[in-house]
């Protein structure tokens, strides 16, 4: 009891002595009453556990309530599915309270107290892995990206190993397009059971541009970076790795991001077509030289066809660098000019 309930108390026998002196108080029914007034509110009372997370899926009084001593914990109910809360108001404690024998009651009125059950959702990493396993026991490719537009994964207690598995599959290799049945099960939840549906997309690893760049320019290695995109962006040409793109020269403008194919490079154009051109022969120790006037445009490595201005004659040159061929040794003429 407390020392401001004991003063009042006191006040209150001091009171009735003065103004009924012939009443007779006994002193001992007004301890007996001080005890009663002291048990409605005893020193130990419960208090309310304003907030509380749950780790079993059931609610007990101990759940709202601590400092129960002697009152015995009770079940009250199921608590949420995991990742789920209750609020429990103020009327409802106070209900709970007076029939379960706990020393609490409401002060204001707004008390309340919230229970969380702790949960977290099943990683998409697990889902994906037993997906992918079934889809490829069904004929999918291992490599493929798989879309699952509007999943979410089940939640489930927080700290809980689940058992993840998929069947019934269902696998169109035409169009990629799939559907199964997502079972999950773990312990003090109800088994999960989902349907899935989603498509499997082909990916390609190449290289995108990292910046927009011109016709003819000449790539490298700041210019390209590692990408895995859909193959479909590709448009079934082939796709290319930053150790073929660099050093190529880009056939059309292009913008960053864009995935490069080997139609979208060439070989840098090192001669163009009316060229004038340094020939060499190497042939036997002996080494010549000429000029001539390139009839084609190439890059290095490219044969292309190279006219001697004196002689008329033409050959078949092979580009070595910028402005200069190679003539391959004990080559005709392909033509020469009538003398």
């Amino acid at each position: 009891m407390t020392s401001n309930r004991m003063r009042w108390i006191a006040t209150l026998l001091r009171a009735t002595a003065l103004c009924a002196p012939e009443i007779r108080v006994s002193w001992r029914r007004a301890a007996l009453a001080a005890l009663w007034l002291a048990g409605s509110n005893p020193a130990h009372a419960a208090t309310l556990r304003v907030f509380n997370e749950l780790a079993s899926p059931e609610i007990k009084l101990s759940d709202l309530f601590a400092n129960l001593e002697a009152t015995p914990d009770r079940l009250l109910g199921a608590a949420p599915a995991p990742g789920g809360r209750v609020i429990v108001e103020a009327p409802q404690l106070a209900a709970i309270a007076r029939d379960f024998g706990v020393a609490w009651r409401p002060a204001s009125g707004a008390e309340r107290a919230v229970l969380e059950r702790a949960g977290a959702p099943l990683p998409m990493k697990t889902v994906l892995a037993a997906l992918r396993d079934a889809l490829q026991a069904a004929g999918a490719p291992a490599d493929a990206e798989l879309e699952l537009p509007g999943f979410t994964p089940p939640v489930l207690p927080a700290g809980s190993i689940a058992n993840t598995s998929v069947a019934q599959v269902n696998f169109d290799s035409g169009t990629g397009r799939f559907t199964a049945l997502l079972a999950v099960t773990a312990p003090d939840i109800a088994p999960v059971n989902e349907r899935l549906a989603g498509q499997v997309v082909a990916m390609a690893d190449t290289v995108v541009l990292t910046r927009h760049l011109r016709p003819g320019t000449v790539l490298a290695a700041d210019d390209v970076r590692a990408a895995r995109l859909h193959a479909t962006l590709l448009h079934g040409n082939i796709a290319l790795t930053a150790g073929d793109a660099i050093g190529q020269a880009l056939r059309h403008d292009m913008p960053p991001g864009q995935p490069l194919s080997e139609a979208d490079v060439m070989r840098p154009r090192l001669v163009a077509r009316n060229d004038v051109v340094r020939m060499t022969l190497e042939a036997d120790g002996i080494d010549l030289a000429a000029q001539g006037v390139a009839l084609e445009e190439g890059g290095i490595g490219d044969r292309i066809r190279v006219q001697n201005p004196a002689s008329h004659a033409v050959v078949i040159a092979e580009v070595t660098g910028s402005g200069a061929v190679r003539v391959t040794p004990g080559q005709s003429p392909i033509v020469v000019a009538a003398q």
